[in-house]
C-alpha cells in the first residue's frame, strides 16, 4: 500500500480534471443508486473507477521483481522464442516487462485509464501480472500468487472512491522515493454535486 497508493495518486493526478470528473460523477451515481452508501454493489457499478486501479496496478506495479526456484522442468515462451527451465533453477521476473508489453497492450507507456473497461478491456485482465499471477486468476496453494491480491484491489478501490466522493478534482506535485514516488496534494476542489 506504501508503494501503490502513491503511485496510483501519481497516475490519476497527473490524468487530470477530464479524468476527475469522470470518476466523481461514476463514484457519486453509483452509491446514490446503491441507498447513498458504499456497497460492495455499489464499487461493482464503477467500471471507469475499477480500470483506473488496474491500470495504476499494470503500468507500475508495486512489487515490480519477483523470484523463484523451479520446482519442475518446464517451458516458458514469449511471443518469438521459447526457453527450457529445469528443475532447481532461479526464476526471476521484472513484471513492466509484461505489464508494459507493446504486443499486449496499445499505448504501453501511456497511462489510459478506460484501458480495462468493457468486455474486450476485462479480457486484457489476464496481462495484469502484478500480484506474481493473472488479475483474473486466483492464489492456491499451488501458485505463487500473492494471497492478499484481491484486498489489495479493494484498498485501492475504496481509496478512489472515498477521494473522489469528497472532492471533483486534486493537484499533486511528485518526487522520487526509495519506495516509488512521493506524491504532495497541493490543491482540493470541494465536491460540487
Amino acid at each position: 500500500m506504501k508503494i501503490l497508493f502513491p503511485n496510483m495518486l501519481k497516475w490519476v493526478g497527473r490524468a487530470g480534471a477530464k479524468l476527475h470528473s469522470d470518476l466523481a460523477l461514476e463514484i457519486r451515481s453509483a452509491i446514490k443508486s446503491n441507498g447513498g452508501n458504499v456497497t460492495m454493489a455499489a464499487i461493482e457499478a464503477m467500471p471507469l473507477m475499477k480500470s483506473v486501479v488496474y491500470e495504476s496496478l499494470r503500468i507500475e506495479p508495486p512489487v515490480s521483481s519477483q523470484y523463484a526456484k523451479a520446482k519442475r522442468d518446464f517451458v516458458v515462451e514469449s511471443h518469438d522464442a521459447a526457453f527450457q527451465i529445469k528443475e532447481g533453477e532461479m526464476l526471476y521476473g521484472f513484471q513492466p516487462f509484461a505489464t508494459k508489453d507493446p504486443k499486449i497492450f496499445d499505448r504501453a507507456e501511456e497511462f489510459v485509464p478506460t484501458r480495462f473497461v468493457g468486455e474486450e478491456g476485462e479480457k486484457l485482465l489476464k496481462h495484469v501480472v502484478w500480484s506474481n499471477g493473472p488479475e483474473n486468476g486466483t492464489p492456491t496453494v499451488n501458485n505463487k500468487q500473492c494471497a492478499g491480491k484481491d484486498f489489495v484491489v479493494l484498498a485501492a478501490r475504496l481509496l478512489l472512491v472515498e477521494l473522489f466522493r469528497r472532492y471533483d478534482s486534486f493537484d499533486i506535485e511528485v518526487a522520487a522515493s526509495p519506495l516509488g514516488a512521493s506524491v504532495t496534494v497541493t490543491s482540493l476542489k470541494r465536491a460540487s454535486f
